[in-house]
C-alpha cells in the first residue's frame, strides 16, 4: 500500500498516543469485554499524564457503534492534545491491543491489517438491473452504491406456443441483453472513477455471463462467483465468502510477484536492497519505492537516526537515539512516498527488512546513461 495516505499525520508535532483496539460486537458480551479492556487502558493513560478530556474523547471513540458485522479493529491516534487518525478495519487480526505514547505513532497494528487491501467493485446482478458497490478495501466497512435498474417488461417469458411464443421469447432474450449492456454501462463509469482493482460480478448466472460480455477494454480484472444474489433468501455469508476468495487469490499473486521482483533484482546486482543499515540509507536518498517488512521483527530492532543525517523524519524525533525501526522506516517511507508491502521475514532475505529501489547507482544502464 502507499504511505502517502499517512503523510498528514507525521505533520502533527508529537509526542503521538496511539490506542489500537478490538471493538468488535460479534458476540453478546463483546460490549462488557471492551469497557473491561477499556478501563485498564484508561488507568494507564492517567498515570502516563494524558489529558483527561483526551482520554474521555478516545473512550467515547471506542464504544461507539461500528458498520463491521463481524470482528473489528479500531486505531486512533492523538497529537497536540487532538485526534488526529482515528480508523475502523474490519477483520481478524493477531496483532496485540497497543496503548501507547511515543515519539511517533504506533501504526504497525494498523498497517498488519490493512496490508495487502486493494479497492474493489462488487455488483450483484439479476436480470432486471444490479447493485453496485464500490469498496475502498475489504477491511472499510463503507462502500459507494449504485443501483442500475432495467426494464422488466418483457422479462418473463411466454409459456404460450407458436409464433406468439417466439416473439415473446426474443423480447425477453433482447430485454435481458439490454439491462446487461446498461448494468456495464454504469460499471464502466464507476470504473473510471474510482479505479479498482478487481470488478466482481455475482448474482443470476445468465446475467453475470452478459455483463461480462460487456466489459471487454475495461482496465481491471473481472471475476465472477456463485455466492449470494438479489433474489430474496440469498445468502450473503456465500456471496462474502467467495469475495474473500477472490480477493486473497489477488493479494496472494501480489506478493509472489514482488518476491520474485525482490530476487531478480538482488540476483542481478541492483534495484534492491537488504538489510536496515541499507534501507535507511536508501530512505535517505529517497531511492525506495516499496518497503518490504516483517513489522514483528522490525519492532524488536532499533535505529539511531542521528546516524542517517537527512532522514525524512519528523524534526522533534531527528535526535533521538533509539527509535524502534519499524516506526522509523514507516515514517520515513512516507515522508519519501514510498509504499510497503508486509511480508514474513520468511518470504524476504534481509532479516525481515528489505526495499526495491526506485534507481541504483550500481545499474549499468544508468552508468551508461
Amino acid at each position: 500500500m502507499q504511505l502517502t495516505a499517512l503523510q498528514d499525520l507525521y505533520a502533527q508535532p508529537g509526542p503521538y498516543l496511539t490506542v489500537h483496539m478490538d471493538v468488535s460486537r460479534n458476540t453478546e458480551d463483546a460490549p462488557q469485554q471492551l469497557d473491561a479492556r477499556w478501563t485498564s487502558a484508561r488507568h494507564q493513560l492517567g498515570r502516563e499524564g494524558v489529558e483527561p478530556a483526551l482520554v474521555e474523547e478516545i473512550g467515547q471513540r471506542l464504544k461507539e457503534p461500528v458498520a463491521v458485522s463481524g470482528e473489528a479493529r479500531r486505531t486512533i491516534i492523538a497529537a497536540g492534545g487532538k485526534v488526529v487518525f482515528d480508523e475502523v478495519t474490519a477483520g481478524h487480526s493477531t496483532w496485540p491491543e497497543v496503548v501507547t505514547s511515543g515519539d511517533l505513532p504506533d501504526v504497525s497494528a494498523w498497517l498488519h491489517q490493512v496490508d495487502g487491501q486493494f479497492p474493489f467493485l462488487l455488483v450483484v446482478a439479476d436480470r432486471e438491473g444490479a447493485d453496485i458497490d464500490f469498496f475502498r478495501s475489504l477491511t472499510t466497512a463503507e462502500s459507494v452504491h449504485r443501483k442500475v435498474t432495467g426494464d422488466d417488461l418483457h422479462l418473463h417469458k411466454y409459456q404460450g406456443g407458436g409464433w406468439s411464443h417466439k416473439r415473446f421469447q426474443q423480447r425477453s432474450e433482447n430485454q435481458w441483453e439490454s439491462n446487461a449492456r446498461e448494468v456495464a454501462d454504469e460499471i464502466r463509469s464507476v470504473v473510471g472513477r474510482r479505479s479498482p482493482r478487481v470488478v466482481i460480478l455475482a448474482g443470476d448466472d445468465r446475467a453475470r455471463t452478459a455483463i461480462s460480455g460487456s466489459l471487454a477494454g475495461v482496465q481491471c480484472e473481472i471475476a465472477q462467483i456463485t455466492g449470494g444474489g438479489r433474489a430474496a433468501g440469498s445468502s450473503s455469508d456465500a456471496l462474502w465468502d467467495d469475495v474473500r476468495l477472490v480477493l486473497a487469490r489477488l493479494e496472494a499473486e501480489d506478493q509472489k510477484d514482488l518476491v520474485e521482483r525482490l530476487e531478480e533484482k538482488w540476483g542481478q546486482g541492483h534495484g534492491a536492497v537488504l538489510g536496515v543499515d541499507d534501507v535507511v540509507d536508501a530512505l535517505v536518498q529517497h531511492r525506495v519505492d516499496t518497503l518490504i517488512v516483517d513489522l514483528q521483527k522490525a519492532r524488536d530492532i532499533t535505529v539511531d537516526p542521528t546516524r542517517y543525517p537527512g532522514l525524512s523524519l519528523p524534526e522533534q524525533v531527528r535526535t533521538k537515539k533509539e527509535l524502534r525501526a519499524d516506526q522509523v522506516l514507516v515514517a520515513a517511507g512516507a515522508a519519501t512516498d514510498a509504499a510497503v508491502a508486509v511480508l514474513p521475514a520468511g518470504q524476504t532475505k534481509g532479516g525481515g527488512v528489505a526495499a526495491t529501489l526506485r534507481w541504483d547507482d550500481k545499474d549499468p544502464s544508468r552508468r551508461q546513461a
